[in-house]
């Protein structure tokens, strides 16, 4: 289900997934729709919110631009829910799918509700519309800035005083001048006895006050401190005991992981960050611990459990355990020798107190146990490679999976470790950096450690330096990144360990169990890998290497024959699914052993192809010898159908680079020339025509030579030079049989736009008699579509329509996206030559969403249609 996040950067998530949106002005557009979300917003409203006085003099078409890319980010959530409306546009999405508009009904109809309150106030995740500028952007974060206090004073007021502080010293810290906030904040420092830091916060508050505004604080504020400060209680409630604070240091640099932070704001008592080697989850754990902090008074325990390090050897949870009870002044003599004796004592002792537990770098759930508190206001925080599913299963454990930075929050990092002026006089560089480290958190502060250490060295000669390594190596094993992935890879099982290197050769960017299978590993060696955080299971069934994971991988020795065993998986499967899209295609010129993944239709074939098209273009940039020839040969027909025409460039370019049989060499230049074509790219396209003509005429195949002059037909056609493309057709049909219906229906059609509807109609029933005896849906729908056109003509608008939607459940039963849009083009002028407006409306209106978000030229004319 689809939701729009606008407390906070904006963001678009389907279920657990976010979604890519785009740059600002995309975000924007997204911004300004969904906080009316259900209302129709002008065309004008959008353009005033999106540039303001800055908007330029072709807003309109850029705007239209913006709203085709972000209705291709909601249709990747599985959704369509952005509809054209007389004088707008409306993002049909129920109020409570906008964080914005449900905080407002919560904290609306809250009425001194507290759950409602509790939940309005942790729908914000920081800065509205952060990333966002302009004066309509600015203008809401302060009118919601606004909405938000109100509601944080109302839940103060009916809240839990200790479940108070840390939210609201995150508020205080970033409004320091909001008087209400700070009551609040003093109020609830006072009820759990903390009223030296309740009447410290007053004097703060008042000292800021008197230097940014020259005022004191207002009447009620005064009021609030006296009741505070004659209160009977003590000032600060002590005790006996010791307030343990073993954290580390915070993180120097800390950056991003906002929404990380926040879910760990909102865990109840016990959480799991689990995540590769190197990806920042003890600095997450003990950076949120110090902020945290307030809501812990008595105190924070730490340990590192050494699951994975050097020697292999994890800590024996006693030893934790006992160092605990120390910390907490339990004396060394009173502690039991008994393994659950110590672990009871170490409860008992944390019953009734708030203290924050980092339980770091644990193997297993069997060494966490022991050190849990029990029921309590106490939280643990454990962090592990693995992801301690029993403690999800058993004890509740809220797990966080830590994935790498983003680009901007590694910008952030690169930023506080170098300062911003050494990023800002190289930024190339410092993008650059990133790159190298893959936006891994160890790798870019080993990085920066090496920029700090080196500061006559500019980031452009580091960046270089840096570009041989697989990742920056420091001089501890705690910070040379290899040696971090040695540590979980040397605890793996043999098997599993093998699957791991084999995966090396892998290309990428994620993979199949089935891929896995085919290099030999088992279903339970790739859940190991997953359980060890050297893999991750990304969506359901697929899994993917971080980008130095796999450089670590590659380093690795795989046996010589799993790069082979590899390819032969993809290129099986990927030649049964080609067949199953075009069954009545000619065999490639290389024959290719079927086998691989097992597929049942073209439905499941579409499937697999979408899934697996980067690996199978990554697989024919690296291949040699025929291999990337056959390659481009079974992603044809998907590429052609799906759109994606500069992929079909890309193979077909890597297949002419490797291939040297001359026929081979004719088709792939044939079919690199349709994908210009497709791209309008005329003269490449007819360059490589040319050259296919010449080979096919050298090696005297006039099957071959029939098939081009039909593809330069097409050609001359979208260059419109309609006589020269039925001059190409009737010559493909001269020289050879090969094609003889789809020849045919191309006559006809051409015959037709020159007026000859006669012989067009002739030419066209006898393709789709040949077509319906070999049941081809593919070049049935393309017949089905010119015999539309030639009714149209012949003023027979009923049965035009009745081709036409012939046409279109064929192209849509085989996923032909670029047809499909071309016949509803077709079928909008015939309802529009009929009268039927509001017919021709809504199918143009579809052509142009599917023309603009494979992002075609012939979006231009159907907008004219509408306009």
């Amino acid at each position: 289900m689809l939701e729009v996040r606008l407390l906070g950067p904006v963001e678009l998530w389907a279920g657990q997934e976010q979604l890519p949106v785009g740059e600002p002005r995309q975000r924007a557009v997204l911004a300004a729709l969904a906080c009316e979300a259900g209302r129709v917003v002008t065309a004008e409203t959008l353009i005033d919110r999106v540039w303001g006085e800055t908007a330029p003099a072709r807003a309109r078409h850029a705007l239209q631009s913006h709203l085709a890319r972000v209705r291709g980010a909601l249709r990747r959530g599985g959704g369509d829910p952005l509809i054209r409306r007389s004088g707008g546009y409306l993002l049909d999405l129920p109020a409570d799918r906008v964080d914005l508009l449900r905080f407002r009904a919560l904290a609306d109809g809250a009425d001194g509700d507290v759950d409602r309150l509790r939940e309005a106030v942790r729908l914000w995740r920081g800065e509205p519309l952060a990333g966002l500028a302009g004066d309509w952007a600015a203008s809401m974060r302060a009118v919601w800035d606004s909405e938000r206090l109100l509601a944080v004073v109302a839940w103060a007021e009916v809240e839990d005083p200790a479940a108070l502080i840390g939210p609201l010293g995150a508020i205080a810290r970033e409004q320091p001048l909001v008087e209400p906030i700070a009551v609040a904040l003093m109020r609830a420092l006072h009820a759990i006895g903390r009223t030296a830091d309740a009447l410290g916060q007053y004097d703060a508050l008042r000292r800021r006050l008197a230097e940014e505004l020259g005022a004191d604080p207002a009447p009620a504020t005064q009021a609030a401190h006296a009741t505070i400060l004659t209160s009977n209680q003590d000032a600060a409630v002590g005790s006996r005991e010791p307030v343990p604070a073993q954290l580390p240091a915070d993180v120097t640099g800390f950056a991003g992981r906002v929404d990380a932070l926040g879910y760990l704001d909102k865990v109840p008592s016990l959480a799991v960050i689990g995540g590769s080697a190197g990806v920042g989850k003890t600095a997450l754990a003990v950076h949120w611990a110090h902020r945290a902090a307030d809501r812990f008074p008595d105190g924070q325990l730490y340990v590192d459990l050494r699951g994975f390090g050097p020697g292999g050897t994890a800590m024996d949870p006693g030893v934790a355990v006992r160092g605990f009870l120390g910390a907490l002044g339990v004396p060394a003599r009173r502690i039991p020798a008994e393994s659950d004796a110590q672990s009871a004592l170490l409860r008992s002792r944390l019953a009734g107190k708030r203290l924050v537990l980092v339980l770091d770098n644990a193997r297993d759930s069997d060494q966490v146990r022991p050190l849990l508190p029990g029921a309590g206001a106490c939280v643990a925080v454990v962090t592990s490679r693995n992801q301690l599913t029993g403690l999800v299963a058993a004890d509740g454990a809220q797990p966080l999976r830590l994935d790498v930075l983003s680009h901007g929050e590694a910008q952030e990092l690169l930023g506080r470790r170098l300062g911003p002026d050494r990023i800002a006089a190289d930024p190339v560089a410092g993008d650059t950096l990133i790159g190298l480290c893959a936006r891994l958190p160890l790798a870019l502060t080993l990085a920066a450690a090496h920029a700090v250490m080196q500061p006559e060295i500019g980031l452009a000669a580091l960046a270089d330096s840096l570009a041989g390594w697989s990742a920056p190596v420091g001089d501890t094993p705690d910070t040379d990144v290899r040696a971090v992935f040695s540590w979980s890879y040397e605890a793996l099982t043999p098997a599993a360990a093998r699957l791991f290197r084999q995966l090396g050769v892998h290309p990428g960017p994620d993979f199949s169990a089935a891929a896995a299978g085919a290099l030999l590993g088992s279903a339970d060696e790739l859940a190991e890998l997953v359980r060890s955080s050297l893999l991750t299971e990304h969506a359901p069934g697929r899994f993917l290497f971080h980008d130095l994971m796999r450089a670590y991988a590659e380093g690795l020795a795989a046996d010589p024959g799993a790069a082979d065993r590899l390819l032969d998986h993809y290129l099986g499967t990927a030649f049964a699914a080609a067949m199953l899209l075009t069954p009545t295609r000619a065999a490639p010129i290389r024959p290719i052993e079927p086998g691989g993944e097992p597929l049942a239709d073209q439905a499941a074939a579409m499937r697999w192809f979408a899934a697996e098209r980067a690996v199978l273009l990554a697989l024919a940039a690296r291949s040699g010898g025929d291999r990337p020839w056959q390659l481009a040969w079974t992603l044809d027909t998907f590429l052609y159908r799906q759109g994606p025409w500069h992929d079909l460039v890309t193979v077909w370019q890597a297949a002419l680079g490797t291939v040297r049989d001359e026929q081979a060499r004719a088709y792939a230049y044939a079919r690199l020339a349709r994908a210009w074509t497709l791209l309008d790219r005329a003269a490449e396209a007819d360059r490589d025509y040319r050259l296919a003509l010449e080979l096919y005429d050298r090696a005297g195949d006039l099957d071959g030579q029939s098939g081009v002059h039909h593809e330069m037909a097409i050609l001359c056609e979208r260059q419109g030079r309609i006589p020269d493309a039925l001059a190409h057709a009737e010559r493909a049909l001269e020289i050879s049989d090969y094609g003889n219906a789809n020849t045919l229906n191309t006559v006809g059609f051409y015959r037709a736009q020159l007026g000859d509807f006669a012989g067009a109609l002739e030419c066209c029933e006898r393709a789709l008699a040949l077509y319906e005896q070999s049941g081809d849906a593919d070049n049935r729908a393309a017949v089905w579509d010119s015999l539309g056109f030639i009714r149209h003509g012949l003023g027979e608008y009923d049965a035009a329509v009745d081709c036409y939607e012939t046409a279109l459940g064929l192209y849509r039963e085989i996923g032909d996206l670029y047809w499909v849009a071309d016949t509803l083009v077709h079928l909008g002028d015939t309802h529009r030559a009929c009268g039927r407006e509001a017919l021709a409306t809504a199918v143009w209106r579809e052509a142009l969403a599917i023309y603009e978000d494979l992002g075609h030229a012939n979006a231009a004319e159907v907008r004219a249609r509408l306009s």
